[in-house]
């Protein structure tokens, strides 16, 4: 090769190279602008990879000093979730998916700081999905059911959380989303939802999801390893009477934000074709209980945390 094509490949590879990074950083600051904006998402029941399946999970995010003006004390976090759906074509060009889901935070607390023992959901799952072309697809989905401290299952702890999507497909390798979440019980009603799926190598890929992003590495056919930022907690009617607030009335009969923000690693391994396994672990970087009808927020310090799942499909 002489030295002119040889110049001319440097050229175009670090051309090639610089236009990748150049999209990976706008990605990044996508993601880090999206998770800033998802303080309280909702449970992920459709997630492309858990349609047609049941999926079980555990984590726990540990004991960390709690504080608001001054050191309360220690909590951690212990979840228990389960999860199914399937989908239903409808015809060649929309599908609809129904499911349920259950989600319990146990709440370990040092004695006089006001928090219940636990945050709840049960949900039922509805959502539909449309194709409009090769490239354009809209999806909805509503999660009506209850979300609260599992004292009461009325008519003040029920509510609608849903989504809404419209994905461009502009090549097999990069899928773009954006869309609307709504949940009428947080602090931020309205959020905007952003998604990227870039898979910028034979074997790796990029994902901004709700409430997830990170980057995968599929090690080979049945392992999958990656390191992801995530976005733990929901939004949920508080009934039992957790004492005085601070300006004014008493923390109850209200709401709370309850948000956990992880940066971790983890790999998924495909023990059969419809079974997966998923572990993760990292760190809870930063937690939050928002009692913003309140006033009254209490700021949690870093922790380890830790998450295993099963995933069965049918």
């Amino acid at each position: 090769m002489s030295g002119t094509n040889i110049a001319r490949s440097r050229s175009q590879f670090s051309t090639h190279q610089l236009m990748h990074a150049k999209i990976f950083s706008a990605l990044l600051g996508l993601a880090f602008s999206a998770t800033a904006f998802a303080q309280v998402p909702p449970a992920g029941t459709f997630r492309q990879e858990l349609l047609n399946s049941f999926d079980v999970s555990w984590s726990y995010s540990g004991e960390a000093g709690l504080e608001r003006g001054g050191d309360l004390g220690d909590v951690s976090v212990q979840n228990v979730s389960a999860s199914f759906s399937r989908d239903i074509k409808l015809g060649d060009i929309t599908t609809l998916a129904v499911g349920g889901a259950a989600s319990f935070n146990f709440i370990d607390a040092d004695p006089g700081i006001p928090l219940p023992d636990r945050l709840g959901e049960v949900t039922f799952n509805a959502g539909i999905l449309h194709h409009f072309s090769q490239r354009w697809i809209a999806a909805a989905y509503a999660r009506p059911g209850w979300y609260g401290d599992m004292e009461n299952f009325d008519g003040d702890a029920f509510t609608v959380p849903a989504i809404a999507m419209i994905s461009f497909i502009q090549s097999p390798s990069l899928i773009w989303r954006v869309g609307v979440s709504v949940n009428p019980f947080s602090d931020n009603t309205v959020t905007p939802v952003i998604g990227v799926n870039w898979k910028f190598a034979e074997d790796w890929t990029f994902n901004i999801g709700f409430p997830r992003f990170g980057v995968t590495w599929k090690a080979y056919h049945a392992l999958a390893l990656y390191g992801a930022v995530s976005v733990q907690g929901g939004s949920y009617r508080i009934t039992e009477d957790l004492g005085p607030a601070p300006r004014g009335g008493r923390l109850n009969n209200t709401y709370v934000d309850y948000r956990e923000i992880r940066v971790g690693a983890g790999a998924g391994y495909n023990v059969t074709e419809k079974i997966k396994l998923t572990a993760e672990a990292g760190v809870m970087a930063d937690r939050r209980f928002d009692f913003y009808d309140r006033g009254y927020k209490l700021k949690g310090d870093p922790a380890p945390y830790v998450t295993v799942a099963i995933a069965c499909n049918f």
